[in-house]
């Protein structure tokens, strides 16, 4: 299967070269495409560097922060321009372990996607803090709840089969943050593509910060909001 790996960046200088690395070690025969968003901390040369050395298909500086959901909406289509069958998508911090991507290539013989999920295994966030397990399993109830997804909706470890991917829902989507992994789910969801799970374990944080921030967590909630009242209007309520 033609195969893409899709990493978006924005200042992960202490990740990205080992993750890239480590990737191209598992899977000599995958592409990689990294779109960044204007990193300032010296991740762009470490991208140039590899892409140069023919270990990156290409990558992509779109010259300011657009936000990390516009960049997966971008992926994806690039992957069907292009022409592959699979897309991954993982984060570039090293929470997500490329060693699960044989896992999610085994599974999606049997789905149309494939997610990453933390809620499969007891011990997944056995290494985060309290606050953030509350705060990421809070997220996960809320949109069981207000969504009806019973799938890790905000997690962006994935993998698409492209050929059954509506392409028209990822036009219409209002999200371009953290907002897109749980409104573009429910809306996959809601076109009956075939969603399966696979189980991940997720590290403690061992390079930089996280990229949410309170303005960022707001525009989630109203999209939340807003995606739950489309929920509530297609069952006529």
């Amino acid at each position: 299967m033609k195969t893409l790996v899709f990493i978006p960046t924005l200042n992960e200088y202490g990740t990205i070269e080992g993750l890239i690395r480590t990737i191209r070690q598992l899977h000599e025969n995958v592409d990689i495409l990294v779109i960044d968003d204007n990193s300032d901390d010296g991740t762009l040369e470490v991208l140039s560097k590899f892409e140069s050395q023919g270990l990156l298909l290409k990558v992509i500086n779109r010259g300011s922060k657009q936000g990390i959901g516009s960049a997966h909406i971008q992926a994806l289509n690039f992957a069907q321009v292009n022409r592959y069958e699979i897309l991954i998508t993982m984060d570039a911090d090293g929470a997500h372990d490329p060693r699960f991507i044989a896992n999610f290539l085994s599974r999606i013989t049997f789905y149309d996607l494939v997610i990453g999920s933390r809620y499969l295994r007891a011990d997944s966030l056995s290494e985060w803090k309290s606050f953030r397990k509350l705060l990421t399993r809070s997220v996960h109830l809320v949109t069981r709840v207000f969504l009806g997804l019973k799938y890790d909706s905000s997690s962006g470890f994935r993998c698409y089969k492209i050929s059954k991917m509506p392409q028209a829902i990822f036009t219409e989507l209002r999200s371009t943050g953290y907002d897109f992994f749980f409104e573009s789910l429910y809306e996959l969801n809601s076109h009956k593509v075939k969603i399966g799970e696979v189980s991940i374990f997720l590290p403690a944080r061992t390079y930089g910060h996280s990229k949410m921030t309170l303005n960022l967590a707001l525009t989630a909630l109203k999209t939340l909001m807003y995606v739950s009242a489309r929920r509530l209007r297609r069952l006529g309520m």
